[in-house]
């Protein structure tokens, strides 16, 4: 019934009204129907399809193995093992309560001793980071044990987005022997992620840090693959999608070194236990380096642990303050001791400022100079000799003198042409330069002390005492050149480069980075000295005897300010006249040169002219 106020005319208008309105909507959710369905048909349809195939579908990257490292006759040095990584796929979690679910379950997951394998914490970072890196695998537990593997394969369908990754770690199976030549790999850092040349890595991949995997990173490296697999609504892989690409991962290339690892193994076990030092070995000719030690060892198998594990190994070796990450071979700094008397005579010589004949004031245990007594090694003195006779019995007195009337430019210009105070190029990164310094070097050198060159430093200098530092590799190339007498080679481990096939890519020639030359009288003198010093009755190096092989060398004590023992030198080379081998040994602390470093390098020749009775040596 109608209201007396309501007239008929109005209702229909506002029937009218409510229907044009009705309509209205309609036709405008229609339209946005239809625009929509035309924006997820046609507008969005790639993304669309994408997003449906990833959620069916999964790219899995598959890293290359990193490429081996050989000795020169093919013993394989450094290889890959199979390493078992927990990991979470943030992704495959499609609801909040499937993600506390999950996280819930992790944190009740325990070993045999009751114990919990995953953080609370370190477990919510992984998560929260897996927010943004949906389809990035987040690792949970790396190189994980058999037993850790075996409990999460029970609870895998309780554990949607978890996955059990196979990766490759590096594996050292000689330990400690060898391990300052190869170094060692770890995860990517963050700053080494922001150089360009780092592009390619994503983080939490592994780079080559230290030694040989360091300096042929590139070629280690080898090239990534991937492949799509077919994944359930519980994330797990279901098998490999018909149709869709996969590229193999290319394995990196084969290093072959220049270590001999049968002379490796002599040497790593000439060194007395308990000592510091280093021990190289190469071939003059060349460069080649057959043999290098550093001591305190280092075993580059920790650094292929898992997290806990590795900060626990590496708190201890780098809190260590024997320092056995540094190579001392290459970056330890020492004064050269008695070797360097050869580069005194040698300039001497060369300069006619002495001859075979010249003969100074007799040793009687000590020389004057000034206000100053300079002692030489035998307080009894060695009497009157000649520059070989110096050589011989390494007499201080004879140098003292003869380096007064040599001078000190001189005798640095003949240590630099054998090329000491300057870095070699070896392969290996932290190479350091040494020191050789003249007066006005000197002067700024110790500039706050207030010290002030004078001409008795040279007494210094001449016996390779003072303001001298040269490194073991730096000593031992000196010695290998100066007797082979064509040249200063680059020392270097890369001997070639192979593919992954074993197939030749590259050979590494020789390459001189100095003249080296002497006088082939001033060099017939100087031999002649370094093999009385060995072979000869009253010579410092008679320990480092080979029998049937004509062994020159030189022994050294240096000054020691951190112990009561002086630092052992020997540096030798063999045949005399035809240097196949130069050898150097440095022990820290340990004495006389003679006594202590003669018989490691003794060992390592006898090992190298006489390999068919290796076994006897060893023993």
């Amino acid at each position: 019934m109608l209201s007396n106020s309501q007239h008929p005319e109005d209702i229909r208008l506002e029937t009218n009204l409510k229907t044009l309105v009705f309509a209205f909507v309609c036709v405008i959710s229609f339209a946005l129907l239809l625009v929509r369905f035309l924006q997820l048909q046609y507008f969005e349809y790639d993304n669309n399809l994408k997003r449906a195939e990833e959620n069916r579908t999964r790219k899995v990257n598959i890293k290359a193995n990193r490429g081996y490292i050989l000795d020169r006759n093919g013993v394989v040095l450094v290889r890959n093992r199979p390493s078992y990584q927990i990991s979470l796929l943030y992704n495959s979690l499609k609801s909040k309560a499937d993600k506390d679910s999950v996280f819930n379950r992790l944190l009740r997951i325990t070993n045999q001793d009751g114990k919990r394998l995953l953080d609370s914490a370190a477990l919510a970072f992984s998560f929260e980071r897996g927010r943004w890196q949906k389809f990035r695998y987040q690792r949970l537990i790396e190189d994980a044990s058999q037993e850790i593997v075996a409990l999460f394969e029970e609870r895998a369908e309780e554990l949607p987005g978890i996955e059990i990754l196979i990766e490759s770690r590096r594996d050292y199976p000689f330990g400690e022997y060898g391990a300052h030549i190869f170094g060692y790999t770890g995860e990517i850092s963050e700053q080494e992620l922001e150089l360009p040349e780092n592009s390619h890595y994503v983080m939490g991949d592994r780079i080559g840090k230290k030694g040989l995997e360091f300096s042929y990173e590139k070629e280690f490296r080898g090239v990534n693959g991937f492949r799509y697999v077919e994944v359930n609504a519980m994330g797990r892989e279901m098998g490999p999608v018909e149709g869709m690409p996969f590229v193999k991962a290319i394995s990196g290339n084969t290093i072959v070194t220049t270590i001999d690892w049968k002379l490796q193994e002599i040497a790593e076990q000439a060194i007395p236990e308990g000592l510091k030092g280093a021990v190289v070995a190469l071939n003059p000719q060349n460069g080649e380096i057959y043999v290098m030690v550093s001591r305190p060892p280092l075993d580059p198998n920790i650094f292929s642990l898992e997290k806990k594990e590795l900060h626990k190994a590496w708190a201890s070796v780098a809190l260590d303050t024997a320092k056995p990450l540094t190579n001392r071979a290459i970056s330890g700094a020492y004064a050269p001791g008695s070797v360097f008397k050869i580069i005194t005579a040698a300039a001497g010589l060369e300069d006619n400022v002495i001859t075979e004949h010249t003969k100074y004031k007799s040793c009687m245990g000590g020389y004057k100079f000034g206000n100053r007594y300079a002692k030489c090694h035998r307080a009894s003195g060695h009497g009157m000799l000649n520059v070989i006779g110096a050589l011989r019995e390494s007499c201080n007195v004879f140098f003292y003198q003869a380096g007064l009337d040599i001078g000190n430019r001189r005798i640095g210009e003949m240590g630099r042409n054998f090329g000491l105070g300057a870095t070699l190029g070896v392969d290996l990164p932290n190479e350091r330069a040494g020191q050789l310094i003249d007066s006005a070097a000197y002067e700024k050198l110790f500039e706050r002390r207030g010290w002030k060159w004078s001409h008795g430093e040279v007494l210094n200098i001449a016996i390779g005492q003072g303001a001298l530092l040269v490194t073991p590799l730096q000593q031992t190339a000196m010695m290998g050149a100066l007797a082979w007498g064509k040249g200063l080679y680059r020392p270097h481990f890369l001997k070639e480069i192979r593919s992954p096939e074993g197939d030749l890519i590259k050979e590494i020639p020789a390459r001189k980075i100095s003249e080296g030359r002497l006088s082939e009288r001033t060099r017939e003198l100087v031999l002649k000295g370094m093999y009385e010093a060995v072979n000869a009755p009253g010579g410092t190096a008679r320990r480092a005897i080979v029998q049937g092989i004509k062994v020159g060398g030189k022994t050294g004590s240096t000054e020691n300010p951190h112990g009561d023992k002086t630092h052992a030198w020997f540096a030798a080379v063999a045949p005399l006249d035809a240097p196949e081998i130069a050898v150097g040994v440095i022990l820290e602390n340990a004495g006389g040169g003679g006594a202590m470093a003669a018989p490691v390098a003794q060992r390592i020749l006898h090992a190298y002219f006489y390999p068919d009775t290796l076994k006897q040596v060893v023993k």
